[in-house]
């Protein structure tokens, strides 16, 4: 177990040292933590298979500050960690994972603030210093210690659960394991639900009816309504240069005065004498 546990602990380490560390690329999102916990454990598919699944489930989850709703690293690289290498189903993994990366948000956030109150000081000091190499050991220093720090619940997790997971994996009645199933199969049209409420508004409610119509009634796979919306964002980005580019002329006209006024005139009157 303590194998495994320490191949939990590096996914999630990589995950939060990259997104911390290298200007917040989202690698800490479900669906990238599914690939490098796939790489980790040997099985990429079913990585990316639960970090989707995952993602959709917390895709309209947003932390905002000190306002945290998940943390779905941890929940993600131990779901993958149950199915990969002690053959949980995955409908299972997923909602235990789900009700993981909410209580692991506590542990996170108490980590996190606890570590930055002690860490602050030293990066106002090394600036004070004036010295870069004082500022690149503080950096990449705190770094290291308080990703590793938040990456420990993880390792705990594993290392405390996995063989109690193990056996419940074999005493589960087909009936639980079905009912999980069908949770985990719900979970992401909460997630979705969570992320329309999010971007609802009376202007972009037409493209959730087309794509409702683009699936249901003509039977297009996601790539093509995916395909299909690219089409109508580089429409809608062209006719908001064209909107920009208009009010541009609008307020250069109203700048010009009169002298503008007069050549707009003379162009007028010479349009109307060709015509």
């Amino acid at each position: 177990m303590l194998q495994l546990a320490l191949m939990a602990f590096l996914a999630s380490f990589i995950c939060y040292f990259v997104q911390w560390t290298f200007g917040q690329p989202m690698i800490d999102q479900p669906i990238c933590v599914g690939m490098v916990a796939g790489l980790i454990f040997g099985d990429v598919t079913t990585g990316i298979i639960i970090g989707a699944a995952m993602e959709a489930i917390f895709i309209g989850n947003v932390n905002v500050g000190g306002a945290t709703s998940a943390e779905p690293v941890t929940g993600t690289v131990m779901a993958i960690c149950f199915v990969t290498q002690m053959g949980m189903a995955q409908g299972a993994a997923i909602t235990l994972a789900t009700a993981v990366a909410i209580f692991a948000n506590i542990i996170y956030s108490l980590i996190f603030n606890v570590l930055m109150s002690f860490w602050s000081p030293l990066i106002d000091w090394a600036a004070h210093t004036g010295e870069t190499k004082n500022v690149f050991i503080v950096h990449f220093g705190g770094a290291l210690v308080m990703n590793a720090a938040m990456a420990i619940p993880t390792f705990l997790g594993v290392y405390f659960g996995a063989e109690p997971v193990a056996n419940l994996v074999n005493v589960i009645p087909a009936a639980v394991t079905n009912g999980f199933n069908a949770a985990a199969g719900l979970l992401p049209a909460v997630g979705m639900a969570l992320l329309v409420r999010m971007l609802w508004n009376s202007k972009i409610a037409i493209y959730f009816l087309l794509g409702f119509i683009c699936v249901s009634y003509l039977g297009l796979p996601m790539v093509g309504v995916a395909a299909l919306a690219a089409v109508i964002v580089v429409v809608e980005a062209f006719n908001q240069l064209d909107l920009l580019d208009v009010k541009k002329k609008l307020q250069a006209l109203r700048a010009g005065g009169g002298a503008v006024q007069a050549e707009t005139q003379d162009q007028i009157e010479e349009e109307d004498f060709f015509a």
